[in-house]
């Protein structure tokens, strides 16, 4: 085998090895206190619907969430919000977003949000600011992580780091007040 078919076949397989990290979304970490400050609007509330459409030149498909509000921390907002984000599914189009939320309607969830175009927001820090809502056996309510899917955080604090994402359920008044430094 000359050089040249050495140098190609290695090429080619580091390319096959690297690949699946080019779709990774990179995003950078946003701590909860950090999008406590940051963010303009902060509620929770119930997704009453979901519905994916295109953008006015046809060139990006977005979905938009209904949220019914039920709890405002911060910010003004009416008794219904629509969140916006890049990717859904059209017809028989989809464009896929690696670290893009789901929605699902009927879900309680707490959110941290920046202005979009018009009346609508998006997540801050894209999925870091969606948590779920979950109520133990007395109705209380608890937060969880929403899946950050295929997407990388980049610069989020190691093992010693002072996160304040909560690795399983944590009361909801607590972590809202913590995020947004009310301790």
């Amino acid at each position: 085998m000359n050089r040249n078919a050495k140098v190609l076949g290695a090429a080619l397989l580091a390319l096959t090895l690297l690949a699946p990290l080019a779709l990774a979304t990179q995003v950078a970490y946003r701590s909860p206190s950090q999008m406590g400050v940051e963010s303009a609007l902060v509620v929770r509330g119930e997704v009453t619907g979901v519905r994916s459409y295109w953008n006015e030149s046809h060139t990006k498909i977005l979905t938009e969430a209904s949220i019914a509000v039920a709890d405002r921390y911060k910010g003004a907002a009416g008794g219904t919000i629509e969140v916006v984000q890049l990717g859904g599914v059209v017809g028989h189009v989809r464009m896929t977003v690696h670290g893009a939320l789901s929605w699902t309607p009927g879900e309680e969830v707490l959110l941290f949000l920046e202005p979009f175009k018009g009346r609508a927001w998006q997540v801050s820090g894209m999925f870091q600011g969606k948590f779920k809502v979950v109520r133990n056996a007395a109705g209380e309510p608890f937060i969880m992580n929403a899946p950050s899917g295929d997407a990388e955080l980049v610069g989020a604090p190691g093992a010693g780091g002072q996160a304040l994402r909560p690795s399983g359920p944590v009361a909801l008044d607590d972590f809202v007040n913590q995020a947004l430094g009310r301790r």
